[in-house]
């Protein structure tokens, strides 16, 4: 179908992405005096900044990793259509309309995401690293689904809208 919604990831917003998480990297390692004795402040102790500095490293370093497998990957993120709504960061299955309850707007720091609350989440599991922080997203977000536009070729409003379209047509 011609007006389907359908994003592809974007290498140079990933690519962009991954410099920023090296420069956490980088500043996580200056935090436990990788370039020399660590930074003093008057708000954390010295063990609280190194603590805080081998998160960054850690935290960051595992983005940067996954960030540089992404930045060659060409699969589509996100289709959503008459069928309804299929996001491969959550799982390979279309999760058909009639299984969508309801979609929400989740918005912190100018970041926006949709998120889906379905009928009967158990059919629809989440898989990898979505999968695992499903439970976190459900109290944060109060969904099951929680889907994200960042590092991609459309925007959210133009899924929002498609989302708006094919949900009136079901």
């Amino acid at each position: 179908m011609q007006d389907e919604f359908v994003a592809y990831p974007s290498p140079w917003r990933r690519a962009l992405l991954t410099m920023i998480a090296a420069g956490f990297v980088a500043l996580g390692l200056w935090m436990i005096g990788a370039f020399g004795p660590p930074p003093t402040s008057h708000r954390y102790s010295e063990s609280e900044t190194i603590a805080i500095g081998w998160a960054s490293v850690l935290f960051f370093g595992l983005c940067g990793i996954v960030g540089v497998a992404k930045i060659f990957d060409t699969n589509e993120q996100l289709r959503i259509n008459a069928a309804g709504i299929r996001y491969a960061g959550w799982s390979s299955k279309t999760i058909p309309w009639h299984e969508i309850i309801d979609v929400t707007e989740w918005t912190y720091r100018r970041q926006k995401v949709i998120v889906l609350h379905l009928r009967n989440p158990a059919l629809y599991p989440g898989r990898g690293t979505a999968g695992l922080l499903a439970s976190a997203n459900r109290k944060l977000t109060g969904g099951d689904v929680a889907i994200t536009l960042t590092g991609t070729d459309r925007s959210f409003n133009d899924a929002m809208s498609a989302v708006a379209r094919y949900r009136n047509t079901r």
